[in-house]
């Protein structure tokens, strides 16, 4: 109650309390033929029902200073407000026709019948005999009850928000009366249990189960329908396409499948390693001119990157796709051991063969200073013979075996160089993680191995590497390949940088076989053998690749080097330049139209990889029928095409990370949230989130994926207000001089969504 000069409800219920003092307990004799009345008393209520034997005077509220004439010889029922605190009295007469009488309506308060506990469930009813019936049918089931009666039918909807703004309240009705609970408290924290015919607690009088009743009835919560209705996340990340047996020969196929099944990966995870490494073994050896007489030239490397997250199988993925390049590599080691082996065993030989031949030279040399012009037995070719045998043993000596290279996992631009100079078609860069190799090439003082890899993607143009106090390396034809794995929140970190144009060269743009396909779904470990004839096959693949020469291409219809191709070459037949033209055509169109400069750039080398993609293709069919295919057909041209498709859709969800990063981050947000509402109460910094809601620096401490960045977190928040999910106030600090907190409370309307 609030007096004339506004107090706090708490110090007139001090006042009250010792004015009520006087009066004492109500006992079953004073309730006697009173049927409600000694329910409630034998029940145990009784620290709040008291005898008035004397009419009471009003202190407060609009009759203070009256006195009531009546309430001499009735009850009176201690009232509560929602923070259990005595505010008003209610004199309830003991004859059944009498009026009830509440000493001051202004302030909301109710009896209590039960323990006021937050754990128990809190029903409002109107009258005392329905309350007093609905506490003892909910306590014969054992079930945990507070009943809430505000004693007069006008004081009800007052009564149910004043306590509803502590817990949810219920109010228990029949569908005939459903508009007149409804419509009153529409956005108030209310349950609303509807009954068809009888209410709950009639049925419970008469052991009917609980949950049986519960499930027939109607439940709204009319807190919900006062708040606006939450509008779907529509966007995480852009669906991706996956690559299928009809787009690559059956070769590749075969390889990659049994692979990825035994991994339980998705199938790009190791066709994309699988294709670098055969574009790089191919390397500047071989090319395609797209146009019919342009002298455009393509050569088949390629940069390519699998993007998942650190639980994704990544490593054993490329280690998988990677195994034909490693057989070669195996191999090569084998035949440099052999090698070394002749080496040194004829090195141990020509040391002593140098031995005998110095002293026959020397011999011969003394014995041809002596002779004489008349008896010449030695002759200066003779003794240059010798001189000749011995500088050839010498200099085998020093013609030291070299072991083939195909790949290297972490060199500098010098030694990569070094490498490329000496294996003229082109080397294979592998990096486990691409993050730090990115992270290198950010440098200012790393700009030349910047421009190493951004010139080495074309794989026909020259390389100087220069040396501090070493000299240079010249590369006469500079053709590098990459591959590696990358994290989409790392990926994401390079990317928004790129896509501000902070370094935007272009060297995202050259990792054309770049994917990020989705995680197989229920994915369980498989220990299953490897098909052994399929990795024979693509084993014998490489080592064909690898020991070609300009014959073997030409055999298989690649056109001849003469003076103006550096290399065997081969074009398109009529029909596939003709469909390739008009897909370029096309793309160059979509292109001019990207939303943004990043996407149109990595569109436009389509351009380089349809080709290169189509030669290998053309090769493998080649070499998998064993003869002449003539031109690239269309039908390696298709395969290639159906490849752009894929390659793009994971390109635009990769740069999505980007272009729609809040949209995401919105979404992981939903995600979390969903949960909370799912499951119920969510305690965390021991605060309930659906109920009490949170700030944004208790978001971000949870370091959820991709809501650790303040700004991130903002943004996405922003995103949940703008589709109803949250709702966001300011409350002002109670401090002196603080800041007031921005606080988040969840819709309780999102149960729509489930």
């Amino acid at each position: 109650m609030t007096d004339a000069n506004d107090n706090k409800a708490h110090a007139v219920s001090i006042g009250l309390s010792q004015y009520i003092a006087d009066f004492r307990l109500a006992t079953l004799a004073d309730v006697a033929g009173h049927d409600t009345l000694e329910s409630l008393l034998s029940n145990g209520v009784l620290n709040s029902v008291i005898y008035l034997d004397r009419d009471i005077s009003i202190f407060t509220g609009a009759l203070a200073g009256e006195k009531q004439l009546d309430t001499a010889n009735t009850i009176g029922l201690l009232k509560f407000n929602n923070q259990a605190e005595i505010v008003t009295l209610a004199s309830v007469p003991l004859e059944d026709n009498g009026r009830i009488f509440i000493s001051d309506t202004d302030l909301p308060s109710a009896f209590v019948i039960g323990s006021m506990s937050k754990d128990s469930k809190w029903i409002v009813i109107v009258d005392l005999a329905e309350a007093v019936r609905c506490y003892n049918a909910y306590r014969k089931q054992s079930i945990d009850v507070t009943v809430l009666t505000c004693l007069v039918p006008s004081l009800f909807n007052r009564t149910v928000k004043h306590f509803a703004e502590v817990k949810q309240v219920t109010v228990i009705t029949t569908s005939q009366h459903k508009a007149k609970v409804i419509t009153p408290l529409k956005g108030v924290n209310v349950e609303a249990v509807i009954c068809e015919h009888t209410l709950i607690y009639d049925a419970l009088e008469f052991d009917a189960d609980y949950d049986d009743l519960m499930a027939d009835a109607e439940i709204i919560n009319l807190q919900a329908l006062g708040k606006p209705k939450p509008k779907p996340i529509s966007q995480t990340l852009p669906l991706v396409k996956t690559l299928t047996s009809a787009m690559m020969p059956k070769l590749l196929w075969d390889y990659s499948s049994n692979s990825a099944e035994r991994l339980s990966v998705p199938i790009e995870y190791v066709l994309m390693p699988l294709m670098v490494s055969l574009g790089s073994l191919i390397g500047s050896k071989l090319s395609i001119y797209p146009k019919m007489y342009d002298n455009w030239e393509v050569v088949p490397n390629f940069y390519g990157a699998i993007v998942g997250n650190p639980s994704s199988k990544k490593s054993p993925s490329l280690s998988e796709g990677l195994k034909p390049l490693s057989h070669l590599v195996a191999l090569a080691k084998d035949k440099y051991n052999e090698d070394k082996l002749e080496h040194d065993t004829q090195k141990e030989l020509n040391k002593h063969m140098t031995k005998a031949a110095e002293k026959q030279l020397s011999d011969l040399a003394k014995k041809m200073a002596t002779q004489t012009d008349n008896e010449v037995e030695i002759s200066q070719d003779d003794l240059k013979a010798k001189a000749q045998e011995l500088a050839e043993a010498k200099q085998s000596d020093e013609l030291i075996p070299e072991i083939k290279r195909y790949v290297t996992d972490d060199g500098t631009i010098e030694s990569i160089g070094e490498l490329e100079s000496k294996h003229k078609n082109g080397m294979l860069v592998k990096r486990d993680e691409l993050t730090g190799w990115l992270a290198s090439l950010e440098s200012e003082s790393n700009q030349q191995s910047r421009s190493f890899y951004l010139e080495g993607f074309n794989g026909l143009g020259s390389f100087q590497v220069d040396r501090i106090g070493r000299g240079s390396v010249f590369i006469d034809t500079h053709c590098l390949s990459v591959i590696g794995g990358i994290q989409p929140d790392k990926l994401e970190y390079y990317l928004s940088k790129t896509m501000k144009g902070l370094g935007n060269d272009g060297l995202i743009q050259r990792f054309q076989l770049m994917v990020y396909p989705d995680p197989l779904p229920n994915s369980k470990e498989r220990d299953l053998p490897p098909d052994k004839e399929s990795r024979d096959a693509i084993y014998s693949f490489f080592e064909t690749i690898d020991s070609m020469q300009l014959g073997d291409f030409m055999r298989y219809g690649a056109n001849p080097i003469d003076d103006y191709h550096k290399r065997p070459y081969y074009r398109f037949t009529d029909d596939a330049f003709q469909v390739f033209m008009n897909w370029y055509d096309a793309l160059k169109i979509r292109a001019s139209e990207a939303e943004h400069s990043i996407i149109a750039e990595h569109l436009i080398k389509y351009a380089k990889t349809v080709p290169s993609l189509a030669l290998v293709f053309h090769l493998v069919d080649c070499i998998e029928h064993g003869t002449s295919l003539g031109a690239v057909n269309m039908n390696a041209l298709r395969a290639a095409l159906a490849w752009c498709e894929v390659l793009e859709s994971h390109m635009m969800r990769i740069y999505s990370t980007v272009t729609d990063s809040a949209n995401i981050k919105a979404s992981y947000l939903a995600g979390k949230i969903m949960k909370m509402v799912k499951k119920g109460a969510d305690k965390t910094d021991t605060t309930d989130w659906s109920s009490h809601g949170f700030t944004a620096r208790q978001l971000i401490r949870k370091g959820w994926k991709g809501l650790t960045d303040a700004d991130d977190v903002l943004n996405a928040l922003e995103i949940l207000v703008e589709h109803n999910w949250l709702s966001w106030q300011e409350i002002q600090s109670t401090g002196q001089g603080g800041r007031p907190t921005e606080r988040y409370s969840i819709n309780s309307r999102l149960t729509e969504l489930l």
